[in-house]
């Protein structure tokens, strides 16, 4: 009789120590197995936890922001598909544009030489058969007039 007396009063200990530990991983996922949400303890827990956080305000990024710290996956993903940045990204790009200080650079003579009208289509014709565009040449013949008349 003792002895299970004995036996009683030390499971009794084991069995409300185990019932007072704050963090039962196994009871609690148990719990969240069977009932689909947390524990009524683990809920009272959580939210005594957010009481007692201090949280920072959120920030949204704004266009001065780095363009990386923008880029998420769908940004990423819009590219791959369409080959082009998102409308949301372009507007980004726009504003950003438009909220910048740009330097004005000054337009260069038209004595600085041929290469100052050099269009990709000027290069495509060059490339392809191996002189100026029609254009191109009229343009030169006219530079070299003007040069004469003066």
């Amino acid at each position: 009789m003792k002895t299970s007396l004995m036996i009683f009063a030390a499971s009794a200990v084991f069995v409300t120590s185990g019932l007072a530990q704050r963090n039962d991983s196994w009871t609690e996922q148990y719990f969240r197995a069977k009932y689909g949400r947390s524990s009524p303890t683990e809920e009272a827990r959580q939210k005594a936890e957010r009481a007692n956080t201090a949280w920072r305000e959120e920030t949204t990024p704004t266009a001065s922001v780095a363009p990386s710290v923008n880029n998420s996956w769908m940004e990423q993903y819009f590219r791959a598909k369409y080959g082009r940045s998102s409308p949301m990204e372009e507007a980004r790009q726009r504003a950003e544009r438009a909220n910048t200080a740009w330097r004005e650079e000054t337009a260069p003579t038209a004595n600085v030489g041929p290469s100052v009208n050099n269009s990709w289509t000027e290069q495509y014709f060059r490339a392809k058969y191996g002189r100026s565009s029609p254009m191109e040449e009229a343009r030169q013949k006219a530079e070299r007039e003007q040069k004469r008349e003066k």
